[in-house]
This record gives C-alpha cells, sequence and structure tokens, in this order.
C-alpha cells in the first residue's frame, strides 16, 4: 500500500476513534424576541444618562422622569429596529414594551390604545408583519376595574375584529407587574382569567404568554401552579437569568422561557448607557444548556450595538429553528403537568396573608 494512502486510511481510524466527527447542535429554540422600548428622542439623552452614571454609578430611563419628552415612539425610528431584528438573522417576534413613558403618554390607556400614538402603533405592527416578523405587545396601562367586561372593550381598540389583520398583535405579553404583583393583589387570579377570557373572545388567534417577575416570583408560587393548571400549555417567561427554570419544571410548568435585557443585565447597576456582553453570553449559553425553547431580549434598543448583538447571538443559532407564525408557534406548547394544581380560592389566602405579613413587617 502506497505510503501516502496507508497515513489515510490511519488518519481516518484514528479520527473515528476518538470520535471528532462533531455531533449536529440540537435545534429546539422556537421563539426569539427583540423587545424594543420607546426610543429615547434624541442622543441628547445619553448625554443625560453619562451625567447620572457618573453622579450615581447607574442610569435607567426611569431615572429621567418626570422629563418624559426624553423618549418617542416614532414609525422610521421602529422601522429601523425592524430592520436590525431580522438583519441578525436570529428572532421571529419583533415586541413592543409600553414600559417607558413619552411626552404623548404610552401606547395604551385604560380605554384601550392611545388615540395619540394609535396610527404611529399600526404602522409598525404592520411594517413588521410586513418584514416576516411576528409580534408582542408588553402593554401597561390595563383598565379598570380588571374584569372581562372591561378587558374586552380594551382588547378590541388593539386586537378586535375591526382592525386589519396586517394591524393585529399575534402575541400579547401580559406581565403581572402590571397587575400589581409586588404588592401582593389578593384578586390576582380573578383577574388574570378575566384577561385570557377576554382574549380568547376578541381574538381567539391571540396568543397570550406571561412574563413573571423578580422577588418571590422567581419561584413556583400558588398562582403559577392555578395558571398552569387552568391554562395548560402557557408559555412561562422570566427576567434576567436561568435559576428558576429547574424548579418550574419539577413544579410540571413545561413551555419555560427566559428574558435578558442586554443593558440591564447587572442589577442594581448602570443600565441603558451601555450593555454588557460577557453577561448577556452567560445568560444564552445556560439558557441553551438548559434547553429553553423560548428566549427574550429586551430593552435592545438601549445601548445597542449591531456587532455585539450579531457576536453574542452566535451562542443561540445554532439552535434556532424558530415557528414562522402563531400556529407553528402553539404547536410547539407542550401541556403542563402541574404537581400540586391550586384554586383561584387558595391564591387568594396566600396573597392576602402575604400582605397582612408585611403589613405587620414580618
Amino acid at each position: 500500500m502506497p505510503k501516502v494512502l496507508l497515513l489515510s486510511v490511519l488518519l481516518s481510524i484514528a479520527a473515528s476513534a476518538v470520535g471528532q466527527t462533531p455531533a449536529k447542535p440540537e435545534k429546539f429554540v422556537v421563539l426569539s424576541e427583540f423587545q424594543v422600548w420607546a426610543d429615547a428622542a434624541t442622543p441628547k439623552v445619553y448625554e443625560k444618562f453619562n451625567k447620572l452614571y457618573l453622579t450615581r454609578g447607574r442610569c435607567h430611563s426611569f431615572m429621567l422622569y418626570p422629563h418624559y419628552e426624553n423618549y418617542v415612539w416614532d414609525v422610521e425610528r421602529m422601522k429601523h429596529w425592524v430592520d436590525e431584528a431580522v438583519g441578525l438573522k436570529a428572532f421571529n417576534v419583533f415586541c413592543m414594551g409600553d414600559d417607558t413613558r413619552t411626552a404623548q403618554g404610552r401606547l395604551f390607556t385604560a380605554k384601550g390604545l392611545s388615540p395619540k400614538l394609535a396610527e404611529t402603533y399600526f404602522q409598525i405592527v404592520e411594517y413588521a408583519h410586513r418584514k416576516g416578523l411576528m409580534v408582542a405587545v408588553e402593554p401597561v396601562g390595563l383598565p379598570k376595574p380588571r374584569d372581562k367586561k372591561h378587558f374586552v372593550a380594551w382588547l378590541k381598540t388593539w386586537v378586535g375584529p375591526d382592525v386589519p389583520k396586517a394591524r393585529r398583535a399575534d402575541i400579547i405579553k401580559l406581565s403581572i407587574e402590571w397587575f400589581g404583583a409586588f404588592g401582593n393583589p389578593p384578586n390576582m387570579a380573578y383577574e388574570v382569567e378575566a384577561f385570557f377570557e377576554a382574549a380568547k373572545e376578541v381574538n381567539p388567534d391571540v396568543l397570550v404568554y406571561v412574563d413573571s417577575i423578580g422577588g418571590q416570583w422567581k419561584k413556583p408560587q400558588p398562582f403559577h401552579r392555578w395558571l398552569l393548571a387552568q391554562y395548560s400549555g402557557t408559555i412561562i417567561s422570566h427576567y434576567l437569568n436561568v435559576d428558576q427554570v429547574d424548579a418550574f419544571r419539577e413544579m410540571g410548568a413545561r413551555n419555560m422561557m427566559v428574558q435578558i435585557n442586554p443593558c440591564e443585565a447587572v442589577l442594581g447597576g448602570p443600565s441603558h448607557l451601555f450593555l454588557y456582553f460577557h453577561e448577556t453570553v452567560t445568560f444564552l449559553q445556560k439558557a441553551m444548556k438548559k434547553r429553553v425553547r423560548y428566549v427574550s431580549l429586551a430593552g435592545v434598543n438601549y445601548a445597542y450595538s449591531r456587532r455585539d448583538f450579531d457576536l453574542f447571538l452566535d451562542v443561540i443559532r445554532p439552535h434556532l429553528r424558530l415557528a414562522s407564525n402563531v400556529d407553528e408557534l402553539r404547536k410547539s406548547l407542550v401541556q403542563d403537568e402541574i404537581t400540586e394544581p391550586m384554586t383561584k380560592e387558595g391564591v387568594k389566602a396566600q396573597l392576602t396573608e402575604l400582605r397582612e405579613q408585611k403589613k405587620k413587617g414580618k
């Protein structure tokens, strides 16, 4: 046997022996969300952030209130962010979060979509759809009282049958923060149920997922046990790390989502002036290791760097099998298997007790 051929055979055998053929990455990420807030109105806003950081060591958009003129919803600006989401080739959902208030108010009022911002909002939704993205919305200004009747009227203003399909959101990101969760409201389960039932009546095609928050809500609560028993197959999202994933899966949650804000990756630290590359990479790596199927990056229009996003998104790109529409997204959902289901009454009793304990300073 010629020496060259012999060497080739030996190298092939050696490669097989040590298993050098890399395994193909698993493709399991079905939803990847690119969430924006109302934009900084001008570059001077970042100069104000810098002054805050130099004097206080942190700089969050809320710290500039009540100067709401620092923030704006603008069609052309948002088209740019849609184009960024598409260009990064790692997202299938463009989400508008109404977290940051503008001089014109928020996108949503207690009566529904703000008349002052309605046309701006609809044009953004339409453009994102035209670019092939699903659209999600995280509203802050929920109606009161929070019952089905008021939710139905409120939802009709932006996802109802009178709104053209191209201008209708596909997904509602329902944060329990906007139900006052940090204050342990006793009727929260009743109010969330009213929202789910109203959304089902107004637009059964819209997908509602629940955004949980920090504090006690990072751990499985009676509320979570009730929600996932009542509305099995609901995505539950958590903010800033993946520490809660195992505990929720042990509880029986089967559709875990995690969110990181690259400009808020260190709680209590500076926020909207620069992003945390290392922390974001670490977060995404842990999420992929745990095979989390739903991922969100939020506040992406603050401290944004196309170069840095393009680089750290390499962590998730090998695992993407993104749904192209809501029907495909729904098919990815798995029925939850809650080990200790809870009733609304049980949730109310627990939250009432927690509220009383806080009043007593325990």
